[in-house]
């Protein structure tokens, strides 16, 4: 089955390449961005320097041998963007968030402040109040794609998000975490959520069927949270591409216009599942014991 699917894979890579090819035989070529060549030029030769030192040492472990890319090509188009991202992140949150106050907040506190109490509300009606424990990463994520997603809407600038690359690692983090949640906060007894909760006859009898079930299923997860982001992104570029020559003015406006509503979409939905698929992680005592001890204080109060 996995010679298979490997197979496939292989099928649709030359495929991929076959038409890309074609394409390249029918338009002309497109030129990178300013900001990426730049970043080639002057960053290229010293990340080069350390892929030769390191890249075919990790290539050897997987049989693999690794081929230099071309000048001009060290550094990839989304990894500049996410870098571009990652700065535009910490210096706007800096920079919104300023002398924090009390008595006297800033509007960019003041902003801050409401994207943080709207995800710690979406955590405490998906997960409960132990769903606040998440909110750094939640509020994480939410804040790097839908930034990431936005960066596409600006002329000159791509987004991180149409890679599938970048796609697929915010999709293995979000797997990656859940999966070490469940087992720092319950242990060896977060495996009782693989088996459906059965116990007894049942257990021995159907357990190892659900188990194996509930073990695909959960595999799949970072695949469906990478692929949904990066096809919709994707399709958005693309479509604002097919418009982008027409001269009626109102065409690019509608398409940023759809190109924002699809950047809000795409962020909720991925943060949304992350946490659906955190609130399987809770341990159900102290799930319990927190919404006891919610719902005493919101009767005190």
């Amino acid at each position: 089955m996995l010679a298979a699917i490997i197979a496939l894979l292989q099928e649709g890579h030359e495929a991929a390449a076959g038409a890309v090819e074609h394409a390249g035989d029918a338009t002309e070529h497109v030129a990178e961005p300013w900001i990426v060549e730049q970043a080639n030029h002057f960053f290229g030769p010293i990340v080069l320097s350390i892929e030769r030192a390191v890249m075919p040492a990790i290539y050897g472990l997987f049989g693999a041998h690794w081929h230099e890319p071309a000048s001009g090509e060290v550094i990839p188009e989304q990894i500049v963007w996410a870098v571009l991202l990652f700065i535009i992140v910490v210096v706007g949150v800096l920079l919104m968030r300023g002398k924090l106050s009390v008595e006297r907040p800033s509007k960019g506190q003041q902003i801050l402040e409401v994207l943080v109490v709207q995800i710690r509300s979406l955590l405490e009606q998906v997960i409960g109040p132990y769903g606040r424990r998440y909110l750094p990463v939640i509020g994480s994520f939410a804040v790097f794609i839908l930034i990431g997603n936005l960066m596409g809407q600006i002329p000159g600038i791509g987004a991180p998000t149409e890679s599938i690359n970048v796609t697929g690692a915010l999709g293995l983090t979000s797997f990656v975490y859940f999966i070490g949640s469940g087992f720092r906060q319950q242990g060896l007894r977060y495996l009782k959520h693989f088996t459906g909760g059965l116990s007894g006859a049942l257990l021995f009898a159907m357990g190892w069927l659900i188990f194996v079930v509930e073990i695909v299923s959960n595999s799949v997860r970072p695949v469906t949270l990478s692929l949904r982001l990066f096809v919709n992104m994707y399709a958005d570029q693309k479509i604002a591409g097919a418009f982008i020559g027409l001269i009626a003015p109102i065409v690019p406006i509608f398409t940023i216009v759809l190109g924002v509503f699809v950047s809000f979409v795409q962020t909720f939905i991925f943060i949304m599942l992350s946490m659906v698929y955190l609130s399987e992680t809770v341990p159900h005592e102290e799930h319990d014991s927190e919404e006891h001890g919610h719902a005493q204080e919101v009767a005190a109060h």
